[in-house]
């Protein structure tokens, strides 16, 4: 069977509230925040197996347990269980612990090598074609557990103007430790919106109720969806291959620049543009460490700004892979403490994915530096980690780290059918190196 077309039962939905009640407060919306309110909310899961047959058989109670630590965690995650709202055209968190969504399902026809080696079945995440705007009506989190014939999926679905990817596995890990081992998580979240400098942060925004139509009936972009892991080896090599060329002159290009260049170059070859045509490859950078003085760790919301590198296809292909992860490296470098706080003295500009749709772009979101196989909660580490269909388009990529957890990376790429056609059967691609 497809899993695509794969059917999901929803068995069970109820609320989650915090354990204690909340200080009533509200959370004004940064300009960081704001730029997402058109976006999709964030779609994650990770997959667990069936050893044994533990989970499937104590399903019931390993529910009830997630359930008890979801809302155990919440108290110290509270605006999660919020709601937007919007005065005189300043959008806050209300933290009125109105509750998360919690959904019980089940897939009897589909197992976990289906999920791995295919394109994930929608029906697994909560809120398909939600954007972040519609958390106005809408619970800012939503997390959806799904029997397999062998396994779980623990999806999550998070309002993307509450929070960035960092703060996302913040709030993950926090809740596995929970429910693993009832006790006070390591790293408390800051809540203090402190990621602005903005004298106004008003926008003109437009929002209703009537739009849950919208994505009940959401149906996925006609759009092809692999995942390609490099290996350490290959990684090393590349990186080996980047530095080498400039040794000599005090620059160190990372791993990931060296990985980037990589499947840049073998992106724009699969589709095939011609020698003039520009592309562009864009970075969500997290400002958290690049600021001064530096943003916690734990601060909890988007300290995330974007960067742009854009060559044609001639200066990308007619290049070596070192000199195009020279431009790479650059110009992240370069993105420090005062062009980002020139940044946020803007006007908030709301994003627009459509801007992204057909225009020759690579966008890459996630990291390979996330704990997210960190995440037991009590039945072993995640076998896998996938993402929803949330704010995908031609030329998506979602970065992970690899599981064996030894300087491997996962890429999730997401382009036209036949642009990924020709990608897959880019031996030089595939093997950089002929590993």
């Amino acid at each position: 069977m497809d899993s695509a077309m794969a059917r999901v039962e929803v068995d069970g939905k109820c609320s989650i509230f915090p354990a204690r009640p909340s200080l009533p407060q509200q959370c004004k919306l940064t300009y960081s925040d704001l730029r997402l309110l058109y976006v999709h909310y964030t779609q994650k899961c990770v997959l667990f197996s069936n050893p044994r047959g533990c989970i499937i058989q104590d399903f019931e109670s390993m529910v009830e347990r997630l359930k008890k630590s979801l809302s155990e965690t919440l108290v110290h995650f509270y605006p999660l269980a919020g709601r937007l709202e919007t005065c005189e055209g300043e959008v806050y968190i209300d933290c009125n612990d109105s509750g998360a969504e919690f959904i019980e399902a089940s897939a009897p026809d589909l197992c976990l090598a289906q999920i791995m080696a295919e394109n994930i079945p929608h029906q697994l995440f909560p809120f398909n074609g939600a954007f972040s705007i519609d958390g106005h009506f809408l619970p800012l989190l939503a997390v959806q557990v799904t029997k397999l014939i062998d396994g779980i999926v623990l999806a999550f679905t998070i309002n993307h103007a509450l929070a960035d990817g960092s703060s996302n596995w913040h709030f993950i890990n926090s809740w596995s430790q929970l429910c693993r081992e009832p006790s006070s998580i390591p790293l408390l979240p800051l809540h203090t919106r402190c990621f602005s400098t903005a004298s106004s942060t008003k926008v003109n925004i437009q929002h209703n109720n009537m739009r849950k139509q919208r994505f009940d009936n959401f149906t996925p972009r006609p759009l092809s969806e692999k995942r390609f892991h490099f290996n350490e080896k290959t990684i090393s090599q590349l990186k080996e291959e980047a530095n080498e060329a400039f040794k000599e002159k005090s620059i160190y290009i990372s791993s990931f620049q060296a990985l980037c260049a990589h499947v840049w170059q073998g992106i724009t070859r699969a589709r095939g543009l011609s020698p003039n045509e520009e592309t562009s490859l864009c970075f969500s950078i997290n400002c958290r460490s690049k600021m001064v003085p530096p943003l916690p760790y734990s601060y909890f919301g988007n300290a995330l700004q974007g960067v742009r590198a854009t060559m044609t296809t001639r200066e990308l292909l007619g290049g070596s892979r070192s000199s195009i992860a020279l431009s790479l490296h650059r110009t992240i470098a370069s993105h420090q403490d005062a062009q980002i706080k020139a940044e946020l003295d803007k006007p908030p500009r709301l994003i627009d994915l459509n801007d992204f749709i057909g225009n020759n772009s690579i966008l890459m979101g996630s990291s390979h530096r996330f704990p997210i196989y960190d995440n037991d909660f009590g039945w072993g580490s995640p076998i896998s980690v996938s993402s929803g269909w949330a704010n995908k388009f031609d030329g998506k990529l979602t970065v992970y780290p690899g599981r064996d957890k030894l300087g491997s990376i996962d890429i999730e790429v997401c382009l036209l059918p036949q642009t990924m056609n020709a990608l897959e059967s880019d031996t030089h691609f595939i093997c950089p190196f002929n590993v």
